[in-house]
């Protein structure tokens, strides 16, 4: 029957090329078979052959053993259909149809990874003229891929990975920015470095002017564990007034939103001339939600001038026995 519908194949090409049709050129003669597996073979794997020439196949595991009557692996020795050249340990194997018509079927036992073995039937059959094949490459079956998620909708959203921020990890995190400020570069990264959770990056800003007083971006630095992103920022006062500003009145910028330091290490006062630090924790949004800002965000600080004084004042008094002049 197979033997058939190669004869059959062959002769309707023969037809087409008749008929004008376009010549599609020769069939392959190198053919690339994918092993299913083992439990889902119902027939051996057909290899059309032609006497006199030999036929490569190429198997994805070395070979152990074969199997099959009609072959022989010396044919002045012993009379066979097929000679057959097979090594044990290797992936390779030659046949040779010797007889006109020859038609076997030969078991190969292959030797899998971890000690398992797989029988492969492979059907020779007389193949019509130029359809034999040359070689044969059998593939290695893929894997069975991992199971996709079941995926379910919830009634909740799911809880958040990060721990809440704590009066004790904000504490921490302004403890830690102060050992990066008093240190040099190389010293706050290794700070960093030596705690996975934090990121840091340097800011190196200019000065933003906002009147009466400027303020420089240093570095930021982020508590991956909380969520908690820590601003450090140089405040100058450019006037010969001591400055208040509102400690409330500390605001971040990232894009177009706006997120309230809800934390400010800070004096509040700034002598004429004068430049301090300022320490900023954002650890919520403007929705109360975790703020999810990256270190390396382009932030812009700004904060609320509350009032300024005279940082000498002078009062006048009356002494007894002077009179105003």
């Amino acid at each position: 029957m197979r033997t058939a519908t190669l004869c059959l194949l062959a002769s309707s090409a023969a037809c087409a090329r008749l008929a004008g049709a376009a010549d599609p050129g020769p069939p392959p003669s190198i053919v690339r078979i994918a092993l299913p597996p083992e439990p889902d073979e119902r027939q051996p794997f057909l290899v059309p052959t032609e006497p006199e020439n030999t036929v490569e196949i190429d198997l994805p595991w070395p070979l152990e053993d074969w199997a099959g009557r009609g072959f022989t692996p010396d044919a002045e020795k012993f009379a066979g259909d097929f000679v057959i050249e097979a090594t044990r340990g290797t992936p390779r194997m030659f046949v040779t149809p010797v007889a006109a018509g020859a038609h076997r079927v030969l078991h190969v036992v292959l030797a899998q990874p971890g000690g398992a073995t797989r029988g492969v039937p492979v059907e020779f059959v007389p193949a019509p003229t130029g359809l034999a094949w040359r070689k044969v490459v059998f593939l290695c079956p893929a894997p069975a891929g991992a199971p996709r998620p079941t995926v379910t909708l919830s009634d909740w959203p799911p809880r958040t990975r990060l721990r809440k921020p704590s009066p004790e990890s904000q504490i921490g995190l302004l403890r830690t920015m102060r050992l990066m400020l008093n240190t040099t570069a190389e010293g706050a990264g290794d700070i960093a470095r030596a705690n996975s959770a934090l990121a840091l990056t340097s800011l190196g800003g200019t000065p933003r002017s906002f009147g009466d007083f400027t303020i420089a971006n240093r570095f930021a630095v982020t508590d991956a564990t909380t969520g908690t992103l820590g601003i450090c920022a140089s405040v100058a006062n450019q006037t010969a007034r001591r400055l208040l500003l509102d400690p409330s009145g500390w605001v971040v910028r990232a894009g177009d939103r706006v997120y309230p330091a809800g934390t400010v290490d800070f004096a509040g006062e700034l002598e004429p001339g004068a430049t301090e630090v300022v320490l900023l924790l954002v650890a919520r949004g403007p929705d109360g939600g975790p703020a999810r800002l990256r270190s390396d965000n382009d932030f812009e600080v700004s904060a609320l001038l509350a009032g300024s004084a005279n940082p000498r004042p002078v009062a006048r008094m009356t002494l007894a026995g002077l009179s105003p002049q």
